[in-house]
């Protein structure tokens, strides 16, 4: 099989396929189609140049001759289209590319065409004109290319204007053979072909990935592998062909098959390390500020992991980046306890907003779940593409996510996720310094840091619970030695108290005294009493329980001691599962939320306590009709001794939380408006297991449904 007949075939039908791809695409831009003009003008170039090697002269000729011609006319108008700010009238380019066009396809017409001579100095020309145009319309795509703000830009226009230099020499030499063979037989391949090609799946790739570097971390692996290739050649050829040419010089066999051994271990041996040095060097060498950016943000990892305080962490993190000299910029945000909003933990640059809701930046968020990161400079070049192609709606949804980035400040904003896909913070980062900062293989960096964050968070919060357990056990540690040393002297003054007063008249002015003293040791004692009860483990005698039957008897007991403009009402769920607890601990905490309604309403309103089953939970929901609880309350709900009652400990929301966790469940407040408050509490199903017999699971990260928002009002509430 000649190379030379079938080659051009092999191209047309691989550059027909590249023209195919994009022209499958479902969105096409004015680039798309310009490439796809161009990469069918090739092939069918392609194509008329092997059925005209194939068929012999005459039309054929012509045919390849006419598609040579339009070559720079589609390449020239691909060129200019392809920039960033590409005019839409047509360039002085493209009107000398039209008036060259006439006399180029006069000349192919011509009777001069098909011979010898004559033929050879009309494709002479047919080449100084495709060549020519191809050279112009490189020279203004770098020159508009050094204008652009972007740096991103700059990089991609001297990548196309590379590989637009690489293009035309390839053309050329490809024109070479369709000149010569006609003047001699000299029958030369068409040898630009593989890189023609090449150069067109380049284009192809740049303009559907929009970016340049994952280009040029291919030719970086290119030259890593070539490299290696060059080196491991030459430890064979040391170890191998060294020892046959000695041993033909000296008239003797070898030991070559040990030969071939030993330059094969040795290969094996330095073929990882070697590999690893030239990926180094060449990412320093053509990547180097991808390089220091990734070595610094590795580091800036490394010293997260040893961070334990959500302060700590901040301060780090911002560190690091600034040490980056990559980010001018930054602002770490976690979600706050409601999930209602996000705060400000650390910053860098610019003042950043303290607090953000979460309802305004929903899509956003939504989005950069999606997606990993959202890069601001992508949303409006998507934004303008949706236009362009008519898509005004989706277009402006876009341009509102860009919007939403512009009110963060942010050129990338990365989302921090946990277990379980729970969302725990954004991480926003810019550079002021240019426009498209980040290239897209360094978004894999950052998306690896904000992972990061996101363990550091989850661990920071790990240890505070850790904290906070090593803190209640010397509680209750401290709550034995406070019950002895506190609890017998109260008993003797009490005592002491109540012998005054039984020995004093009943008219004596001093009785009044001493019955503040019994009332006040009274209290004291009841203080005391209260924290032991936070402070003891709670494990009580848990069972199988009906929820709805121990809601209703609790009801039952409250019912003879609540005024009557008050209503207490239950509305049990049907068929609920049985949960694992101590009856007496759910009686109490239910009683205490029923009470702190009842204080809140001041013994007016109503209060409605309903069951129902979600999933493998059991809700308790405890309704009221009361005003309502003060912001600036809600972050110290469940904080031991935190109240605004005159005459309350504030232990019982405390209290109660500690008693449901401890039944692996918890308490947690749903809603709360003018309208009223409601509080949840929420246990695990009892699961049945092997063996016949039951089993609780372990408290669940969120709610087995989706929660209802968390409204609070500007009204007191213990």
């Amino acid at each position: 099989m000649s190379l030379a007949l079938w080659t051009p075939l092999f191209s047309a039908l691989i550059a027909f396929a590249m023209a195919t791809k994009v022209l499958l695409r479902s969105r096409k831009r004015r680039p798309h189609w310009l490439f796809i003009m161009f990469a069918t003008n090739v092939a069918v170039w392609y194509l008329a140049t092997f059925l005209e090697a194939r068929a012999g002269g005459g039309l054929l000729s012509r045919f390849a001759g006419l598609m040579a011609v339009l070559l720079p006319q589609t390449g020239v108008r691909f060129l200019r289209g392809f920039s960033l700010d590409a005019p839409d009238q047509p360039s002085a380019l493209d009107k000398w590319a039209t008036r060259l066009l006439v006399p180029m396809l006069a000349l192919v017409a011509s009777p001069w065409f098909t011979q010898k001579v004559t033929g050879a100095i009309i494709r002479a020309v047919i080449l100084a004109y495709v060549v020519g145009l191809l050279i112009a319309a490189v020279s203004a795509l770098s020159t508009r290319g050094r204008a652009v703000a972007s740096q991103q830009e700059r990089r991609r226009a001297r990548y196309l204007v590379g590989v637009g230099v690489l293009a035309t020499l390839v053309t050329t030499a490809d024109l070479v053979p369709f000149m010569v063979n006609r003047v001699v037989a000299a029958n030369l391949p068409p040898v630009g072909s593989i890189l023609v090609l090449a150069v067109l799946y380049m284009f192809s790739e740049v303009i559907e990935r929009r970016r340049v570097i994952d280009l040029y971390e291919l030719a970086g692996r290119f030259v890593v592998l070539t490299a290696l290739a060059l080196v491991l050649a030459g430890i064979y050829y040391r170890l191998v062909d060294w020892q046959v040419l000695t041993d033909r010089a000296h008239r003797h066999e070898g030991p070559y098959f040990l030969n071939a051994i030993v330059a094969s271990l040795v290969i094996l041996i330095l073929f990882d390390p070697l590999r690893d040095k030239m990926e180094a060097q060449i990412a320093r060498f053509f990547f180097g500020e991808r390089h220091d950016f990734e070595t610094s943000i590795n580091e800036l990892r490394r010293r997260l992991a040893h961070a334990l305080e959500p302060d700590e962490m901040g301060r780090v993190l911002m560190d690091g980046l600034d040490r980056s000299r990559r980010v001018t910029a930054a602002s770490l945000y976690l979600v706050d306890a409601d999930r209602k909003g996000l705060d400000l933990l650390a910053q860098l640059g610019d003042a950043a907003a303290r607090r953000i809701d979460l309802a305004s930046l929903r899509a956003l968020i939504d989005h950069a779940r999606s997606n990993g990161i959202v890069v601001k400079e992508h949303l409006d070049r998507d934004a303008d593409d949706r236009r362009e192609l008519g898509e005004t709606r989706e277009g402006e949804s876009i341009a509102e996510l860009a919007h939403a980035m512009e009110s963060l400040s942010a050129s990338v904003v990365l989302p921090l996720e946990g277990e379980g896909n729970d969302l725990l913070g954004l991480l926003t980062v810019r550079d002021d310094r240019v426009r498209d900062a980040y290239s897209g293989d360094e978004f894999p960096i950052l998306k690896g840091l904000a992972a990061q964050v996101a363990i550091v968070v989850e661990n920071t919060r790990l240890y505070a619970r850790i904290k906070e357990r090593d803190r209640l056990a010397a509680l209750g540690e401290m709550a034995a030695g406070l019950a002895h040393e506190i609890r017998n002297p109260l008993g003797a003054i009490k005592g002491a108290a109540q012998w005054m007063e039984s020995t004093m008249p009943a008219g004596s002015d001093h009785r009044e005294f001493v019955g503040i003293i019994v009332e006040e040791v009274g209290r004291l004692d009841r203080v005391v009493s209260s924290f032991l009860d936070y402070a003891r483990p709670y494990r009580g005698n848990p069972s199988l329980l009906d929820v709805s039957s121990v809601v209703e008897r609790t009801l039952q007991l409250v019912r003879n001691d609540i005024p009557a403009e008050l209503v207490l009402s239950h509305e049990p769920g049907d068929e609920l599962p049985s949960v694992r607890m101590d009856p007496e601990h759910l009686r109490q905490v239910l009683l205490n939320l029923i009470r702190n309604a009842m204080e809140a309403m001041k013994g007016v309103g109503t209060i409605v306590v309903r069951t129902r089953s979600r999933g493998t939970f059991v809700e308790v929901l405890v309704r009221d009709s009361g005003p309502g609880i003060d912001p600036s309350m809600r972050q110290n709900l469940f904080i031991p001794f935190s109240t605004t009652k005159t005459q309350g400990t504030g232990l019982g929301l405390a209290i109660s939380q500690r008693i449901v966790q401890s039944a692996g469940g918890r308490i947690e407040l749903r809603a709360s408006t003018p309208q009223g408050t409601t509080f949840c509490i929420v246990l695990p199903v009892a699961a049945m297991t092997t063996t016949g017999s039951t089993s609780t699971p372990p408290p669940a990260r969120s709610v087995a449904a989706e929660p209802e928002p968390v409204r609070l009002s500007p009204h007191p509430r213990a």
